[in-house]
């Protein structure tokens, strides 16, 4: 008995190994096609890591492989974003990452990024990579062919200069909220906060929410209006409603907070666990789904009787979409499915896509935008001239006049053409939301693309990886100067809002380049479709892709966009970020000290910032976590900053 389970382990073992010879045989020789240069992973775990970190001469032969795996491995990238991937990216076209299972090709050329963004039949998306969030129903994100044109023709119209405008006020609004957590109820206390990512994320929860779903949350201290009291008293209050056992907003917190545990197992297990983490994330997951079902039969009730929800409201739009005129016209009712007369409706998307489509616009815009705000202010911390730069443009813009009076149309150009979009495009550049965009080449065909008048050959099925980081940083593409915060000799790696603002539109390839695209795709132009400035710095299409990039880019880019340019106004209107010190000296001992010694001590807690933001990891997003800590701040009116005025 003992002989025969030896043997079958041996068989196993053998199977294993030749499986992995052969795959790895065939995917190097298929890699040869195309004659670039190609890397063999060293193990699981090395797949991406190994080159990333450290890439070898082009014209160094393959590297030679010291052990098999059969599983291609993503988030390694994590790995390489915090070591700095320091290589001549200008050199290197394409990459390709070979193993066993599979071929990987990594693009940081943004002439091949364009091919492969338009070429949606032959790069479709890795559905794989994007169907784990299909936990409520299927989505744009996790479509493809004329079922994702479905899924894009029934979504896309809530994003516009309308419903843009409304989410101007409403991040106005709940930024103003942001701030009175932080300096008390009078605005007068200069505080110091300890986790700016935690109330970041709360602040794009309480946008999202009322972008998604009408329901508006407030913040500790603020009361409801008497409209939202009626309307919204189940779902803004602090207690759970009947029937859960989390508030509304608790659960969609807890659910985005644990969403890995909701992603990966089964609900089954899930319940099963003896983890407090699996458990908050099953309770919070089943209180989320009843959220989202009682929300959707009052979207419908709402579109039967021909209300309309106050302000931009993605779920009551997806309903109203979804289903033909003939299930909805003018107040009269009729059953999901069928029309007054009793006649089948042909349905644009299922209950499930509705559900899906709208939890996967939380995702999207919740946890994305937040970083980019907490990034942005924790910048501008650090590089205390560019906050100076941007207090002085928002100061010219809005004056001294109140943000519930701000105009979205008057003001929403000068601020994406100056120095505030200047600080969101360059915190995007420097770290995206997503370190890297999955593609892959078609299964049924070798798919072809053209660098530099070369024919390249990608090989069918291999994966693809859009490389954010990798072509945002790329030399080729933008403008260099030596560091002046490290040895390198360019400041790609450095937080350098300037190099957006131009003197005079640039007159080169990248400017004609820019010129043949359509509104649609440029993410630089004015929101009303006009030039928002002729100062403003424009990458070659493909070198800048925090959004994606050709006709699957982000839908709600522009969304995304007016919140974080609101917020960054809202809040250096009156306010000022700087570092905090305390770890140094006392604020007794600040007192005491002359500029050169605040320099000196406020260097230190760049240095220290600094280090803590590039230590920032990828499970879903760029984010930082807990480990090693989050940048400490202290929020203080202007005019009583301690060393925004004498830090360069």
């Amino acid at each position: 008995m003992a002989s025969a389970i030896a043997v079958a382990v041996l068989a196993v073992v053998a199977y294993w190994v030749y499986s992995n010879i052969a795959g790895l045989r065939k995917n190097i020789a298929a890699a040869k096609v195309s004659g670039l240069p190609y890397y063999v992973s060293r193990g699981c775990f090395s797949v991406i890591l190994e080159p990333a970190r450290n890439l070898p001469d082009p014209s160094n032969k393959h590297l030679q492989p010291t052990m098999a795996c059969d599983t291609p491995v993503i988030l390694t990238i994590v790995e390489s974003f915090a070591k700095g991937m320091d290589r001549n990216m200008a050199s290197i076209l394409l990459t390709r990452l070979v193993s066993p299972s599979a071929i990987h090709v990594w693009l940081a050329n943004a002439e091949a990024i364009r091919q492969v963004a338009a070429g949606r039949e032959a790069f479709p998306k890795a559905l794989e990579s994007y169907r784990i969030l299909d936990i409520f129903g299927r989505s744009l994100l996790s479509t493809e062919g004329a079922e994702w044109k479905s899924h894009r023709k029934v979504t896309s119209p809530g994003f516009n200069e309308k419903n843009n405008a409304l989410v101007f006020a409403e991040s106005c609004r709940q930024a103003q909220g942001m701030l009175m957590k932080w300096t008390g109820g009078d605005g007068s206390k200069n505080s110091r906060v300890e986790e700016v990512p935690t109330d970041t994320m709360r602040l794009t929860l309480h946008i999202i929410s009322r972008v998604g779903f009408g329901v508006r949350l407030l913040w500790p201290g603020e009361e409801p209006t008497d409209a939202e009291s009626d309307r919204n008293a189940a779902y803004g209050s602090h207690e759970p409603p009947e029937g859960h056992t989390m508030n509304f907003e608790h659960a969609l917190e807890s659910l985005l907070e644990n969403l890995i545990w909701v992603l990966l197992t089964p609900k089954w297990l899930l319940k099963r666990l003896p983890f407090k983490s699996a458990g908050v994330a099953y309770e919070s997951f089943i209180n989320w789904s009843q959220f989202m079902n009682e929300l959707f039969q009052q979207k419908i009730e709402e579109a039967h009787q021909g209300i309309q929800t106050e302000g931009m409201d993605i779920m009551g739009s997806l309903v109203r979409s979804a289903y033909s005129e003939s299930k909805v016209n003018g107040g009269r009712k009729s059953s999901p499915g069928q029309a007054e007369n009793g006649e089948a409706v042909k349905r644009v998307l299922s209950d499930s896509d509705i559900l899906g489509n709208a939890f996967v616009m939380i995702v999207a815009g919740h946890e994305t935008t937040a970083n980019s705000i907490h990034f942005a202010l924790m910048e501008l911390a650090i590089d205390l001239k560019s906050q100076r730069l941007v207090q002085k443009e928002v100061q010219s813009v809005f004056g001294n006049t109140p943000p519930e009076k701000w105009d979205y149309d008057s003001s929403i150009n000068a601020l994406l053409g100056g120095m505030v979009g200047a600080v969101m495009n360059e915190q995007l550049r420097l770290m995206p939301p997503v370190i890297a965009i999955p593609k892959m080449v078609s299964k049924e065909r070798d798919q072809t693309i053209v660098l530099d008048g070369k024919r390249v050959t990608l090989p069918a099925g291999s994966h693809i990886a859009l490389d954010t980081i990798g072509v945002q940083r790329n030399p080729k593409y933008w403008p260099t100067q030596p560091s002046k915060v490290s040895s390198r000799s360019h400041d790609l790696y450095d937080f350098k809002p300037e190099r957006w603002i131009v003197k005079t539109a640039p007159d080169n390839a990248q400017g004609a380049d820019r010129a043949t695209e359509s509104e649609d795709e440029d993410g630089f132009e004015g929101f009303t479709g006009q030039d928002s400035s002729a100062e403003l710095f424009r990458p070659v299409r493909g070198s800048y892709i925090p959004f994606s990039e050709g006709a699957r880019s982000c839908l709600g880019r522009r969304l995304a966009q007016v919140e974080i340019m609101a917020v960054l106004a809202v809040i250096f209107q009156t306010y000022s970020i700087e570092l905090a010190v305390d770890e140094w000296a006392t604020d007794d001992e600040v007192t005491k000290m002359n500029d050169d010694e605040k320099r000196a001590l406020y260097q230190r807690a760049r240095e220290k910032a600094m280090a803590t933001l590039r230590s920032a990891t990828t499970i879903l997003t760029l984010k930082l976590h807990e480990a090693p800590g989050f940048v400490p701040v202290r929020v203080v009116k202007r005019g009583e900053q301690r060393f925004l005025n004498i830090v360069d």
